[in-house]
C-alpha cells in the first residue's frame, strides 16, 4: 500500500521524536526538566538587577502595588538561596538583551507596554510551550518558575488581600496593631 509523502514525513518525524526522547533518558532528561537552581554563590543582589525585578513586578501585576516586599523577597533569596543571585542576574541580562532587540536601550529604560510584551516570553504556560522551552530555552523555563511564578505567589499572599478590600494581608504587623487598638469613644465624654 503506497503512502503519501506527507504521511511518510509525519511518521518519520514521530519515530525521530521517539528516538530523541529515548536518547534523553536518565541524567540528561532530569537535567532538562529539573526545576532546581544550579549551585552558585550567594550574596547581595546588584541594584540594577533589583531594579529590573521591581519593574518586572510592576509590569506583571499591572496594578498599583507596593513593590518593596517583592524586592525584599528577591534580595533575601539572592543572599540565602544557592543559585538565586546568579539566576536574577541572568534574568537582568536576558531582559536587557530582549529590550535591545525590541529597539529600546535597556529593560529599565523601556516603555511599560514594551516591558509587558517582553515578559510574555517568560510567562508560565503548559503544554507545547513548556516542552519547547524545556528543550530549546531552559533559561525561560527557569525565569518562569523562579521570577514570574514567585511574583504571582507573593501577590496572592499579600497584595491580593488588599485589592480584595482587606486593610492588610495576613501576618502584616499593621493589621495586628489595628485589631489590638481599643475603639475610640463616641463623644468627648466617652460612649453614651
Amino acid at each position: 500500500m503506497p503512502i503519501t509523502r506527507r504521511t511518510f514525513l509525519a511518521r518519520t518525524a514521530l519515530v525521530a521524536g521517539a528516538f530523541a526522547a529515548w536518547g534523553l533518558s536518565g541524567e540528561r532528561l532530569r537535567w532538562l526538566v529539573s526545576g532546581a537552581l544550579a549551585p552558585a554563590p550567594v550574596g547581595p543582589l546588584r541594584e540594577s538587577a533589583a531594579e529590573v525585578l521591581r519593574l518586572t513586578v510592576v509590569a506583571l501585576l499591572d496594578a498599583r502595588v507596593e513593590t518593596g516586599h517583592y524586592v525584599a523577597r528577591f534580595r533575601w533569596r539572592a543572599e540565602h538561596v544557592s543559585g538565586a543571585r546568579a539566576l536574577y542576574e541572568r534574568f537582568e541580562r536576558a531582559m536587557d538583551r530582549a529590550a535591545r532587540a525590541a529597539g529600546e536601550t535597556s529593560f529599565r529604560a523601556a516603555r511599560p507596554e514594551t516591558r509587558r510584551r517582553l515578559l510574555e516570553a517568560v510567562r508560565l504556560e503548559g503544554g507545547a510551550t513548556r516542552v519547547r522551552r524545556t528543550l530549546l530555552d531552559r533559561d525561560a523555563l527557569r525565569f518562569a518558575r523562579w521570577v514570574t511564578r514567585d511574583v504571582f505567589e507573593c501577590f496572592a499572599a499579600t497584595d491580593a488581600w488588599v485589592l480584595a478590600g482587606y486593610d492588610a494581608w495576613p501576618g502584616m504587623p499593621r493589621a495586628i496593631a489595628r485589631v489590638a487598638k481599643p475603639a475610640k469613644p463616641d463623644g468627648p465624654g466617652g460612649a453614651s
